[in-house]
């Protein structure tokens, strides 16, 4: 199958909450591995790993609780979401599923699972 075949089925098969979620994001680029510009809503579609928008618990984090979780969890960094220079919530990427205990641990949570 074609690359956007497949893409189409993926979306096809999604409710549309999470298709909603992932319209969202039809307008934000990222490089993949191969260094291809593409769109995150494809990316998210295209990928095998797990896909989560996570958040504070209670108010926000610092920056480096941020940081921090994203280094022991071994996540990256697809999107954010900010308020001025607070961050809100991040969308972020996990070769495995996530620990709660982890999430516990930085004072976060899962806003939804894209993947």
């Amino acid at each position: 199958m074609g690359k956007f075949k497949d893409i189409y089925i993926n979306y096809s098969n999604l409710d549309n909450y999470l298709r909603d979620i992932i319209k969202g994001y039809s307008k934000e680029f990222i490089y993949d591995k191969n260094n291809r510009r593409l769109l995150i809503s494809q990316y998210i579609l295209m990928s095998n790993n797990y896909i989560y928008e996570i958040k504070a618990i209670e108010g926000t984090v610092h920056l480096w609780t941020w940081s921090d979780f994203k280094y022991e969890s071994n996540g990256k960094i697809l999107s954010y979401k900010t308020e001025g220079n607070i961050i809100l919530s991040q969308l972020m990427e996990f070769k495995k599923e996530l620990d709660l205990e982890l999430l516990n641990k930085y004072g976060l949570e899962v806003v939804y699972r894209l993947k």
